[in-house]
Order: structure tokens, then sequence, then C-alpha cells
């Protein structure tokens, strides 16, 4: 008879641990992420939160290396600070952390660079406009839903 391998035989710390390692070996998350899916799993609270402490004395659980990373991954992707600070809100992380990330990578004077590039790269979609308040329009839109900030869009635009 093969071995049960499941959690109903096995104490429930080692068990969680064992789970933690495996999505974490994945990619990393924020403990937050990784709290939802060992409760996904049916693991006790208190078997998540000893899992959750040990995956961070381990260096494994990280949330600030997790929110740089993202943050520095969505703003070369070219995304606005309002989009990388949703992102990592949603992620669970600390709302300062947060702030201090997206200061980090979107200064104003970088949101409108990377505006520029974006709306270079849509140039002929949106040369196809003859109206030019419309085509200015349609940039500010499409720059408003990659989150850029008012301030920056004007700029850019404007320069465009």
């Amino acid at each position: 008879m093969p071995a049960d391998r499941s959690q109903k035989n096995r104490t429930p710390e080692p068990a969680a641990m064992e789970s933690a390692f495996r999505i974490l070996a994945r990619r990393d998350h924020t403990c937050q992420e990784l709290s939802v899916k060992l409760r996904a799993k049916g693991f006790a609270r208190s078997a998540i939160d000893h899992a959750l402490k040990r995956c961070r004395d381990l260096g494994y659980l990280n949330d600030d290396r997790v929110a740089g990373a993202m943050a520095g991954q969505l703003a070369r992707r070219g995304y606005g600070p309002l989009r990388i600070r949703q992102t990592l809100l949603q992620k669970g992380l600390d709302e300062g952390l947060v702030d201090r990330l997206t200061g980090q990578w979107c200064g104003e004077d970088d949101q409108v660079r990377t505006a520029r590039r974006l709306l270079e790269k849509r140039r002929s979609r949106l040369d196809r406009e003859s109206d030019a308040w419309k085509r200015r329009q349609k940039a500010y839109r499409y720059l408003a839903g990659r989150g850029f900030e008012a301030d920056a869009i004007h700029r850019a635009i404007d320069g465009f």
C-alpha cells in the first residue's frame, strides 16, 4: 500500500513548512500571498504563522525584496506610480514601503520620460486621428490607464 501523503497524517507545522517551501521555490511571494495560499490548503492559523516566521528567519520570505523587484519590473514595463502602487497594495504590502518604492522608481521627470517613450511607440496609432484634440484625449487616456499622474501626462503630451 503506498504511503499516504495527505496532510491529515502529518503534524501541521512541518507540513505547512514543506508546503511553504514548495510555494516559495517557484517564485518569491509576499507574506500575505503565502499566508493566503497556505490557508487555501487548509492549514491552521498557528501552523501558518509558524511557517511564515520560519521562512522569514531563513531569508526565504522578504516583503521588501519582493516589493522592490516588483516595483522595478512594473516601472521598466512602462507603468506609472498609480498603477505600481495599486499592484503592490493588492499584494498586501505595507503602505509606507509602497510609498517609498513608488517615490524611488517614479519621480516626475522619470514619469515624463517613460510616458513620452510610450507615446512614441504608439505614435502611428495616435497619428491616425486627424483631430488634434481627440488625439490628445486618446494619449491622455492611454497614459492614465497605465497609472501615470495627471501632471506628468500633461507634460509628456505637451512635449510630444
